[in-house]
C-alpha cells in the first residue's frame, strides 16, 4: 500500500457521511432492564443502531433533549410494555412523542392482562407473555428485515443519484 493510501485509510472519516444504519428506539422502564438487555443483544449488528437511554446518552447530556432527538431519527419505536413501564413518569411520554412524529410503534406486550394505553390502543402488539423466546426471535428477525430493506431502498437511490450525476455530467 502506498503512503498516501494508508494516509486516506487511516484518516477519521467525517461526520457528515450518510448514515446507512436503521434505528430502533427501545421504550422500557429501568425495573425491566434485564429484558432490555436481552434485547439490546439480539440487535447488536452493524446494520443497526439500537437506541437505550442507560447506553446511548453520554453523562453530562440533557436526557429529555437526547431522548427526544432519539425519537425524531428512528426508524422504529419498540415499547417494552410492562406494569413498570406503565407507571414510568418517562415511557408515556416517549411514546406520546413518537405518535406525534408519526413513528412505527412496535408494542411488545411483557405481561398477560395488560392493555396498551388508550392513545395506541389501536396497534397490533406482539404478546411476548406468551412465548417470549419465540416472541423475541421474531422481534429480532423482523426488525433485521426491516433493516434490510431499508439498506435495499437507500443503495436505490444512491444508485439513482448516481445516474443522474452521471448523466448530468455527460451533457454539453
Amino acid at each position: 500500500m502506498c503512503d498516501w493510501a494508508r494516509v486516506l485509510y487511516a484518516a477519521p472519516q467525517p461526520k457528515e457521511t450518510i448514515d446507512m444504519a436503521y434505528k430502533v428506539f427501545i421504550s422500557y422502564s429501568t425495573n425491566d432492564f434485564p429484558i432490555v438487555e436481552h434485547v439490546r443483544r439480539l440487535l447488536a449488528g452493524p446494520e443497526l443502531e439500537v437506541f437505550i437511554a442507560e447506553y446511548s446518552v453520554e453523562p453530562g447530556a440533557v436526557l429529555d433533549q437526547a431522548i427526544l432527538s432519539a425519537i425524531k431519527t428512528c426508524d422504529l419505536f419498540v415499547l417494552l410494555w410492562s406494569r413498570n413501564s406503565r407507571g414510568s413518569e418517562w415511557v408515556p411520554q416517549e411514546i406520546g412523542a413518537a405518535r406525534g412524529d408519526g413513528k412505527t410503534i412496535l408494542p411488545i406486550v411483557l405481561e398477560d392482562g395488560l392493555s396498551l394505553p388508550a392513545f395506541i390502543s389501536d396497534l397490533k402488539f406482539l404478546p411476548a407473555y406468551r412465548n417470549p423466546s419465540e416472541s423475541f426471535i421474531w422481534l429480532q428477525q423482523n426488525v433485521f428485515q426491516r433493516a434490510q430493506k431499508q439498506q435495499k431502498t437507500n443503495a436505490l437511490a444512491l444508485l439513482g443519484l448516481g445516474a443522474v450525476l452521471v448523466w448530468l455530467f455527460t451533457q454539453k
